[in-house]
């Protein structure tokens, strides 16, 4: 199969695998409590841990996982995640983080574009999921503009600081082929 050079690019925007500079910014971001009722992290990850996930091999296919860092200009500015890779089902879980200060300017379109392609014409993936707190209006709008179609809602899912958080659910179905 034949892709093109620049598929993990859309204008401005680049996706890139991890590398050991990343460990700084991944500190900031993994470690900050108000990312943590989306990542469902509960205590803050160590130097070491981020340090062996940004040295380690990411191989979706054994990982269940990759993880992208979104570059603007060249840049990190923000990280997209495969995650729940199923090679079986042909299906993925999708999530994102942009900076707070390179928010609103158009970088998570971009960066959920580039890594929806990815999925569909190198992964070959069926579908893609994504679970959105229903009262982030930003992340609701950017997966319905991707053309996520909201499947469901659960409700008191999440447990925050301010009460329980309802879940939208998202699908993208990529391929309709049925092998």
């Amino acid at each position: 199969m034949s892709t093109s050079h620049d598929l993990l690019r859309n204008g401005p925007t680049r996706l890139r695998t991890l590398e050991p500079s990343d460990v700084e910014w991944m500190m900031r971001w993994e470690n900050d409590p108000a990312h943590w009722n989306v990542s469902g992290t509960t205590v803050p990850y160590s130097r070491a841990t981020l340090t062996a996930l940004c040295n380690g091999h990411q191989d979706v296919h054994s990982a269940g996982q990759l993880r992208w860092v979104i570059e603007e200009m060249g840049k990190a500015v923000g990280a997209i995640d495969l995650y729940e890779f199923s090679a079986m089902h042909q299906r993925s879980g999708i999530g994102i983080l942009v900076d707070a200060a390179h928010r609103g300017k158009g970088t998570a379109g971009r960066a959920l574009d580039i890594a929806v392609r990815h999925a569909r014409e190198v992964l070959l993936l069926k579908g893609l999921h994504a679970q959105v707190h229903a009262d982030n209006e930003p992340s609701m709008k950017l997966f319905a503009a991707a053309g996520f179609e909201e499947v469901g809602r659960l409700k008191d899912w999440t447990r925050t600081g301010d009460g329980w958080r309802d879940a939208a659910t998202f699908q993208l179905i990529l391929n309709s082929d049925p092998t």
